[in-house]
């Protein structure tokens, strides 16, 4: 590649994955920076015209970036805004919405190649729609979604939990492992923190799991072999290349486009018939540890997608 190509990521800026392919695009002569967006408005001014759609980021050491200018963007990680401190709680409360306001309008309407879009972010913020846009596509036989149940009526909960069999629980957006749902669970004790957040209750699938790398139409997958219910516990994973049937491959290309994704890691489980089930679709999968264990080229392919 002899041209330089300008691109911006959205990361924290220790963010391992987003120095890694600064250092990589870098190497390579292209001009990459990395856009903190809590650090906004303290650190770093924004300009944004309606008319001619375009923007302008005045970065605190002194470069200011056009937004034209930039050639694709790496969606690794949106931070928000920064709170606004003020004396006056309803100041403070009008200056931080304003802030979020002008920076999710820049990630929402301005052009250029997304790796991913807001629309996908958003999408993975509202999990049960992203759930049901995938049952959406009637992909089986060649991916199945497990039962599923978003609720917090401790009788909704017992009734699936019956007809069901066997199950899993987790958050309902994530951020605490997948665990076995017992019948101390179903104490009312324990159903009385239903009160405070609603849970995710699935069907517990018997099997193995695969990570599906989906970069556009280029579709990679590793078997990942555990004795935990959730590999990222186990710190003695195998992981290894794993060969997806064409049916299930485009399976997944359907399952990313559908989510508005170009770059995705899809969790699927394996299980001893050969059937595929469905988990999730990841706008922003870390991919190192993947590709340190299984050598399956997913760096090369993401830097194609920001910069071929």
């Amino acid at each position: 590649m002899d041209r330089k190509r300008l691109v911006l990521i959205l990361a924290e800026p220790d963010d391992e994955h987003a120095l890694y392919i600064q250092g990589l695009l870098t190497d390579e002569g292209h001009i990459v920076r990395i856009l903190n967006t809590a650090q906004y408005p303290a650190d770093f001014a924004l300009s944004y015209g309606p008319q001619s759609n375009s923007a302008r980021i005045e970065f605190p050491d002194g470069p200011i970036l056009d937004w034209n200018d930039i050639y694709s963007i790496y969606w690794r990680q949106f931070t928000g805004v920064g709170a606004s401190v003020l004396p006056d709680g309803e100041q403070a409360f009008i200056a931080e919405n304003d802030s979020r306001s002008l920076v999710e309008s820049m990630l929402y309407a301005l052009p250029g190649k997304w790796v991913n879009s807001y629309r996908a972010w958003s999408l993975h913020q509202v999990k049960p729609v992203q759930l049901a846009k995938v049952c959406s596509l009637n992909l089986e036989p060649a991916v199945i979604m497990p039962r599923t149940l978003l609720t917090n009526s401790r009788n909704e909960l017992k009734g699936f939990a019956r007809s069901a069999g066997q199950c899993i629980f987790k958050p309902v957006q994530g951020g605490a492992h997948t665990r076995i749902l017992t019948d101390e669970h179903l104490s009312e004790e324990h159903l009385d923190n239903l009160q405070h957040a609603p849970v995710t209750i699935q069907q517990y699938i018997e099997g193995t799991d695969i990570r599906v790398f989906v970069a556009g139409r280029k579709v990679m997958a590793c078997r990942i072999e555990t004795d935990a219910l959730d590999f990222r516990e186990d710190p003695n994973v195998k992981i290894d290349p794993h060969a997806l049937s064409r049916e299930v491959a485009d399976a997944c290309i359907r399952i990313a486009r559908v989510l508005n994704l170009v770059w995705t890691g899809i969790d699927l489980r394996l299980t001893e018939k050969g059937e595929y089930f469905f988990f999730e679709a990841n706008p922003s999968p870390m991919f190192m540890g993947f590709e340190s264990r299984c050598r399956l080229p997913l760096t090369e392919t993401l830097i194609d997608l920001l910069v071929k």
